[in-house]
């Protein structure tokens, strides 16, 4: 009898209460829609294709696509979610077949096929864990988002560049105009980050052309440290008696780097007046003890024309509205020689970069006449050595963008017979460019001569840039083919 009871066969899947399996016991799936397969051995070993359990939920058990129909079966019943990389991948197969048989090979219903096939562009945008697309579909001021959204549209059809700051300003004066108290709606970035992503807007950026360093960089930067470090320790300076000074072109008429536009969009069109060309340069000089030199201003053209122009700078005109020698001995003379705690007799050190009308002999005996030591920065290396490329140029052209931005949105512009905006007054951008260099505080000054290690403490070892001085040949005195004058002329 016991021999006859052993040969019947245990049902497919016994009562989880009154037997023991060497499987894992199956838990109440029928609210998953779905039963399991008799055998779990049976189940395909992990092949190409999406994963099941992400799709459904079910963890343990990686299906293919091809796998999912005729392994499971679902239940037409019940509710459930797929994520985003799933319905995406329903919906390129529908597109090669159809319909019907998309949803057969997927387990999934025809309406949610054609359903996913509506909103691909919204799945195609959205992360690929992404499973449902909930939350509120219109903001507290439903009618501020509106208003800012044709706002943004409009802007985009006329082609001009639109950053959040202008969408905020922008959502202030419509409340102001609706009487919205502002305790109540504060137009905060946060908000304009949810309006954004409620109307499938995105902030583009520009992407700028990477500087590409010379391949004999560490020879570079040691032969320029060591030089450094052996006129510190040969002179002394004073903090107050090192500076850098560099010219830097600054544009009459900035395009913004920065626009609002539709998600998904690969072409970014930004229209601009056509006078991103015309330009003015500017001679900028700044010390290590934190104090900013006046800015000389060279204006294209034979002649300065008439005007009110902001007090603390001087301006020069150039035919080409470039740097050279001779302004260069100009700038010696007005800006360097009166600089503030310039003592004649105090020797000091003046920082340029590779430029030919830096090095010639001429502005040699101006600063040598000055008590003035030059050292020229090695080609290539301006990006990491400068101190106004390091702290100065980025925040000073930012200032300057945002203003000209904040010009532009305040309205009531001239325009020229071709109906196109007329460029700023020369008064006006000179007071921008001033307002500009004196928001740059002295203490990233400093911290940017620190980290050139042009002013760093000499007897601490961690402020030595990229070697212990002691690890090099020398002990950290300038080798004889590497004075100032053969690295000038190497430039």
């Amino acid at each position: 009898m016991e021999n006859e009871e052993s040969d019947v066969k245990p049902p497919d899947w016994p009562n989880p209460m009154n037997a023991t399996s060497q499987f894992p016991q199956p838990q109440h799936f029928d609210s998953f829609g779905l039963r399991l397969p008799r055998d779990i051995t049976e189940l395909p070993e992990w092949s190409e294709g999406y994963p099941f359990y992400m799709a459904m939920g079910f963890p343990g058990y990686d299906l293919s696509a091809d796998d999912i129909a005729g392994k499971f079966q679902f239940s037409r019943g019940m509710r459930r979610s797929y994520d985003a990389g799933f319905k995406l991948m329903v919906v390129e197969y529908a597109e090669s077949t159809n319909n019907c048989q998309a949803a057969k090979q997927f387990g999934a219903l025809e309406k949610n096929v054609r359903d996913w096939r509506k909103v691909k562009p919204q799945l195609q945008n959205a992360h690929a864990m992404r499973r449902a697309f909930r939350g509120p579909k219109n903001g507290r001021f439903a009618l501020v988002d509106q208003r800012v959204a044709e706002y943004v549209r409009y802007m985009q059809a006329k082609g001009d560049p639109i950053t959040r700051e202008a969408m905020q300003l922008k959502a202030l004066e419509i409340a102001q105009e609706m009487n919205i108290p502002e305790k109540g709606f504060k137009a905060s970035l946060g908000w304009c980050r949810r309006m954004m992503r409620r109307y499938d807007l995105s902030l583009r950026h520009k992407v700028p052309v990477p500087q590409h360093l010379p391949e004999d960089l560490t020879e570079k930067l040691v032969t320029y440290q060591r030089s450094v470090l052996a006129l510190r320790r040969a002179h002394d300076y004073e903090v107050a008696q090192m500076g850098n000074a560099d010219e830097t072109p600054i544009c009459l008429e900035v395009p913004s780097r920065v626009t609002v536009d539709n998600q998904g969009e690969k072409p970014v069109l930004v229209k601009t007046p056509g006078r991103e060309k015309l330009k003015i340069t500017a001679m900028l000089g700044v010390l290590a003890d934190g104090r900013k030199l006046p800015p000389y201003i060279i204006l294209r053209g034979t002649y300065i024309p008439p005007g009110k122009f902001p007090s603390g700078m001087e301006i020069r005109c150039h035919r080409y509205g470039w740097m050279t020698e001779d302004l260069m001995q100009d700038w010696l003379e007005v800006v360097w020689r009166r600089r503030t705690g310039a003592v004649p007799k105090q020797r000091g050190m003046l920082i340029l970069n590779g430029f030919r009308g830096h090095a010639t002999d001429s502005v040699k005996n101006s600063m040598e006449s000055m008590n003035t030591d030059m050292v020229i920065i090695p080609g290539g290396l301006t990006s990491q050595l400068q101190v106004l490329d390091v702290v100065v140029y980025k925040p000073l052209n930012d200032s300057v963008r945002a203003q000209y931005s904040n010009w532009l949105l305040a309205g009531n512009l001239a325009l020229s017979p071709t109906g196109n905006a007329k460029k700023p007054p020369l008064g006006l951008f000179l007071e921008w460019v001033m307002v500009a260099w004196n928001s740059i505080s002295s203490e990233s000054i400093v911290q940017g001569f620190k980290k050139c290690h042009i002013s760093s403490n000499l007897e601490e070892e961690d402020d030595v840039l990229w070697e212990i001085e002691s690890e090099l040949p020398g002990g950290g005195e300038p080798p004889k083919d590497c004075d100032t004058e053969s690295m000038a002329e190497s430039n």
